[in-house]
This record gives structure tokens, C-alpha cells and sequence, in this order.
């Protein structure tokens, strides 16, 4: 209609008035834009590697306390979220009681903000579950939040505190029979080994901003203490080499699980598709999403991501929806100026902190391409809805992929052994973001799923069962409660620790 409505020379592709141009001449113009527009967004990016690469050089302590929350000063911007939808399905998977031992012992679990990464969905996770396995847990924490309010509408005791002094008088109130160590910061962890009461470190992530000194002194903790638990092998062996072969053994590993709502039926995927179109701004009919909740932050290996999908994924209308909180805006802006050097931006999507079930809900698959996790909770969640899995080699992608055989795929990790990763190798790696040596493994793997999801005869080998995974680490970490009580206390006995001068 719109076309009967022009002028004749405009249907004939000629000149009409001054400034006009042929069909042909907008065409080139547009591309011309276009390549103009990739030319500044490479210039983009490297400036923001830049900024990555300068950051990277710079202590730990600095690096967040000062650097991060600069960037974000300099460099945030608003960014789209899909927020939860109203359709909600599948049934819970809650760990039923498994322990039969009669009395109960009280647990105190010690953490700083629960708000923040997965540590403290694993704490939530275990207020709430070690009483079906006949431990009272009781939460010390560092600051209020949701997951504190809600653990308190459950009937959980939780104290925040803001020092070691505090911490102290809280434990001498709540008169624990063990304490467990989540990561708890120093005046907390102080007040713990001051306290005579058993400790139990829990082993969350690979910590490769540990300096000699802060390896001593986690030595001495663990000496101190009748067992450790890691949360995946990694974790294990990741320590055990700082620590040496004598403390390494009281390291057992518990494998994470979270609780489930089950795989979502048709109707929630359709309302939760229908949300994320719109949010995106487009249809995803026939699409195949892929998508990946990550804090975008130098562990999470973003920009990498999106340089190796946009590389090397052939698979016909594949669309990579990342999705997290940004921990340092340098490392998203630099994926953000890759994502548009590519003729093929429109297939990367980069949101902000969204609901997680809604977005697991819209997604065909999930990836993580990490440089290094103790055990990815995001992961674990996206495999009890039913998604397969791409998962670069870092802690916990082998156990997690093991249980979906033909199903989940692994790929090598972008910086090395996940036992070995170290803040060097993470740097090194990061300079490196559009040419990482995975990114063929990569692009093959999501080839290969996308076949797979679309061939509705090849049946993976699942043997993912929330309910039964959950079950088993409360009763897990209960058991070695139950252990470390029975020893009680133990001598501080400190081997050498690597790379250290005793």
C-alpha cells in the first residue's frame, strides 16, 4: 500500500527530488553503516580489553575495593531483565528426612551476605535441610537480605553481626555442638577457633586470590579442625595442593544440589518464551536459545563467550541470551563492543539480573564457560529443569555431566587444568577473550547439542534426580557434623603449605 502511494520514479528505483537516491544507493549506504558501526565497536573493545587487561594487573583488594566500583561509576548503563512470569509448574524436590539417629545436635553456619554468588543459596539450602537429618541449624551472617528474611519465615534463627565481638557473644548465646564455615570473612572464622567449638571449613570455589599468607592461615584452620568438606573433586585437589597431602585428607567431597521446582510444563515454556521475545524485542519462533546466568565478572569468562559463539557456532538460528548481575562493567562493555564487531550481533543478547525460572524456562540449553567454579549453582539448576548442558572443565561440569551422558557436553577449560587455575592464568586468558583455544570446542559442542534438541530421537542418558542429589548432600555435610562432634576439638597440626618458606 504504501508503495502504490509513492511517486512513480521512487517504484522505479530512480532519484526523487534532491538528496534521493536509488534502492541500490541506500543499500550500500546502510552497509556502509553497518561497517562503520563494527569498526568503532572493535575500537570499543579494545579499549575496554584495555581497561580489563590494566585491572588485572592490580591486587585483588584493589581491584575490587576500588577499581570495580569506579567502572561502574564511569561505565553502567541501563540494561533489559526478564522479570518472572505468572505461569509457574512442576513439583518441588525437598530432602526428605534421611537420618533416623536420635537427638539432635545444633549447627551454627557462619557467611557474610547471603545475596550475593551461590554460597548463600547452599547456605539456605542447609538451614532448611539438616533438620530433616537431625541437626538444628542456625545462621551467623554479616548483613539482612532476602534470603535472611525468608529463612526467618521458615522458623530459621538467624543473627547478623558486624564484628568479631558480635560474633562471639552470638555464639556464646546460641551454644552450638559444631560450627560450619561458609567463606565466613576473618572476624567471624576468629571467633569461631576462639570459641572451642568444633569447625568444619566448607570448600566453595577456587580461591586464586589466596596470598602465602592467607594459605597459612586457612592451613591453620583446617589443622585445627577434624574435617573439611569441598563441594566438588576441584575444590578438592584445587586445595590439597596448597595445603599438602596430610591436611588434604580431611578434605571429604559433598557435591551441591538445589532445590527444584521440576522440568516446566509446555505452558509455563510458552508464557516464558512469549516474555523473553518481547523483552528482546523480537520473535523467537523456531529459535534455538541458549542461555547462560552469569555475574559478568572476570570468573565468569563473558566476553569470552560471546567472541567464541559468535565465531564458531554454525548451527542455524542459534541465539545466546547471557544473563547476570555486573560485578565489574568493564568486563560487560567489552562484551557488549564484541558482541556488536560481529555481522551477526542479533544473535547475542546481554540482560541484566533476571529471573532465573523464567529464563530456564524459555532456553533450549544452557552454557558456562568459566574459567574456574566450585560448583556452578546456576548450572545445577538449569539440569533439574531438563536443559542440557555445555560446561567448560571446571569444578563440578564433570560430575554434573557425567549424570546427563548424551545429553550435556564438557569442553576444555579457556585457561587451563581446573585444579591449576591460578590469577595469572585467569589474566592471561582474559587478554585473550577473542581468541581462546576452546572456542572451536565450543562452537562443535553447541553445534552438536543443538542437533541433538532438535532430533527428538536421540534420547539422552539421564540420571538427574533432584530430589535424590539434595537428599544426599544434606545428608552429607550431617554426617561429617556428626563426625566432627564425636572428635571434638582437635590440635592444630600444620604441614608445609606451597609455596611457603616452612
Amino acid at each position: 500500500m504504501a508503495q502504490e502511494n509513492a511517486p512513480a520514479a521512487a517504484r522505479l528505483g530512480r532519484p526523487v527530488g534532491d538528496g534521493g537516491m536509488t534502492m541500490s544507493q541506500g543499500s550500500q549506504s546502510s552497509g556502509r553503516r553497518r561497517r562503520r558501526g563494527r569498526v568503532a565497536a572493535r575500537a570499543e573493545a579494545a579499549f575496554f580489553g584495555a581497561v580489563v587487561t590494566a585491572t588485572d594487573l592490580l591486587p585483588p583488594r584493589i581491584r575490587y575495593g576500588y577499581v570495580h566500583p569506579l567502572t561502574a561509576w564511569m561505565f553502567r548503563r541501563p540494561l533489559r531483565i526478564l522479570a518472572a512470569t505468572a505461569v509457574r509448574s512442576g513439583a518441588s524436590a525437598a530432602p526428605p528426612a534421611t537420618s533416623s539417629l536420635p537427638g539432635t545436635l545444633c549447627c551454627a553456619l557462619l557467611t557474610g551476605s547471603m545475596e550475593v554468588g551461590g554460597i548463600g543459596s547452599v547456605v539456605e539450602v542447609l538451614a532448611t535441610g539438616l533438620p530433616m537429618a537431625g541437626v538444628r541449624a542456625v545462621v551467623i551472617c554479616t548483613a539482612e537480605g532476602a534470603r535472611v528474611a525468608r529463612l526467618r519465615s521458615r522458623g530459621v534463627d538467624v543473627v547478623v553481626v558486624a564484628n568479631e565481638a558480635e560474633a562471639e557473644q552470638a555464639l556464646r548465646e546460641l551454644n552450638p555442638d559444631v560450627i560450619q564455615s561458609h567463606a565466613a570473612p576473618e572476624p567471624l572464622e576468629d571467633a569461631a577457633t576462639a570459641s572451642g567449638i568444633p569447625v568444619v571449613p566448607v570448600l566453595h570455589n577456587m580461591e586464586i586470590h589466596f596470598s602465602r599468607a592467607r594459605w597459612r592461615r586457612f592451613a591453620r584452620l583446617l589443622g585445627s579442625s577434624a574435617a573439611a568438606i569441598g563441594v566438588s573433586e576441584s575444590v578438592r585437589e584445587f586445595h590439597a595442593r596448597h595445603v599438602g597431602a596430610a591436611l588434604a585428607e580431611r578434605i571429604r567431597v559433598v557435591a551441591n544440589a538445589v532445590p527444584s521446582e521440576g522440568a516446566p510444563e509446555a505452558d509455563e515454556r510458552r508464557a516464558a518464551r512469549a516474555a523473553l521475545g518481547r523483552t528482546l524485542g523480537t520473535d523467537l519462533a523456531g529459535d534455538f536459545v541458549l542461555v547462560s546466568l552469569a555475574r559478568y565478572d572476570a570468573q565468569k569468562n563473558v566476553a569470552g563467550l560471546v567472541s567464541s559463539f559468535l565465531a564458531t557456532v554454525t548451527a542455524d538460528q542459534v541465539r545466546l541470551i547471557v544473563a547476570g548481575e555486573p560485578s565489574d562493567w568493564a568486563e560487560l562493555r567489552r562484551a557488549d563492543a564484541l558482541r556488536r564487531s560481529s555481522e551477526r550481533a542479533d544473535r547475542v543478547a546481554l540482560l541484566g539480573s533476571s529471573d532465573a525460572r523464567a529464563l530456564l524456562a524459555a532456553a533450549d540449553a544452557f552454557i558456562l564457560d568459566s574459567f574456574f567454579e566450585g560448583w556452578p549453582v546456576a548450572a545445577t539448576e538449569a539440569a533439574a529443569t531438563g536443559l542440557g548442558l555445555v560446561l567448560g572443565d571446571f569444578g563440578g561440569a564433570r560430575e554434573l555431566v557425567d549424570r546427563d551422558r548424551g545429553g550435556s557436553l564438557l569442553i576444555p577449560n579457556a585457561c587451563g587444568p581446573a585444579e591449576r587455575v591460578s590469577d595469572a592464568a585467569v589474566a592471561r586468558a582474559r587478554r585473550r577473550c577473542s581468541r581462546q583455544p576452546n572456542a572451536h570446542e565450543l562452537g562443535a559442542a553447541v553445534d552438536a547439542l543443538v542437533l541433538r534438541v532438535r532430533d527428538a530421537s536421540q534420547a539422552p542418558l539421564r540420571s538427574w534426580a533432584p530430589g535424590e542429589q539434595l537428599a544426599a548432600m544434606v545428608e552429607g555435610h550431617a554426617d561429617v557434623l556428626r563426625r566432627a562432634v564425636a572428635r571434638g576439638p582437635v590440635e592444630a597440626r600444620v604441614g608445609r603449605v606451597e609455596g611457603s618458606s616452612w
